[in-house]
């Protein structure tokens, strides 16, 4: 991991592939850079660059002050400003649950700064509109720690290897309060749907059918609401299809970089 100061936060970030076709990832809530690992391990080294970072306050990446330097964005100009500060132009930005929203929030304030999308099961762009009640709020944006490794699990409809969930596990202890204030607030107050019809770059949705932590109905109506996007729905499959269904993941989203410019 190298480290790189971006608009005041020290975030880690790993590069890997040799291709043409630059890549970046953004992973999701309470996460880090190594979630993508069963994907990465997929795709063809000799046509991508990939480049992974972990979110200010999670994993090897510095922490923040407050939880307000922790929200959609706040990741969204440091996505902005880590690509310029790496060199890489218009790249296929490739995002996870809350990264899928920062990815978005990115797209809308800098369309000329990137070439596509990928949303990965995004954070609902109708805010938590489908949350119970304000309970179910508060331990989200507060968790104890048995409720950190309970949310965590019910990710999966299909459970992971014992080794993916362990260093799962390990990121998710490592998620500083701030990143997870910040950012389960942030995804509270995400609802940028009326905008969506402004993405000018090809995108690709793709989810599970048994999402328990973002419904399919607030999927589809993502996808209904941005010109251009694809949509892959897996069947049986919970929030985090690149490691559910990774062969037939990684086979989509390369058909879906085939047909970008």
């Amino acid at each position: 991991m190298r480290h790189h100061t971006i608009r005041g936060a020290e975030l880690a970030t790993r590069q890997s592939g040799n291709g043409d076709r630059e890549l970046v990832f953004v992973h999701g809530f309470q996460n880090d850079h190594t979630g993508w690992r069963p994907l990465e391990e997929r795709l063809d080294g000799d046509k991508y660059r990939s480049t992974f970072f972990d979110l200010a306050g999670c994993g090897a990446s510095g922490g923040a002050e407050t939880w307000r330097r922790c929200t959609i964005d706040e990741y969204g100009a440091d996505l902005t400003g880590l690509c310029a500060e790496l060199d890489i132009d218009r790249p296929v930005v490739v995002g996870h649950s809350l990264g899928g929203a920062i990815a978005l929030r990115a797209v809308l304030d800098h369309p000329d700064r990137f070439a596509g999308l990928v949303l990965v099961a995004p954070a609902s762009t109708t805010g938590l509109d489908f949350l119970p009640d304000e309970a179910s709020f508060d331990a989200l944006a507060h968790p104890t720690r048995d409720q950190q490794r309970a949310f965590a699990r019910a990710a999966f409809r299909r459970p992971p290897s014992a080794e993916y969930l362990e260093e799962l596990m390990g990121a998710v202890e490592s998620a500083s309060p701030e990143h997870i204030e910040g950012s389960a607030r942030a995804m509270r107050n995400f609802t940028p749907r009326s905008e969506l019809a402004a993405v000018d770059v090809p995108t690709l949705l793709v989810c599970g059918d048994r999402d328990r932590h973002v419904p399919l109905r607030n999927h589809l109506d993502t996808q209904r609401a941005i010109p251009r996007c694809g949509l892959q729905v897996y069947f049986d499959i919970g929030h985090v299809p690149f490691v559910e269904a990774p062969d037939s993941c990684a086979a989509d989203i390369e058909r879906f970089l085939a047909t970008i410019a």
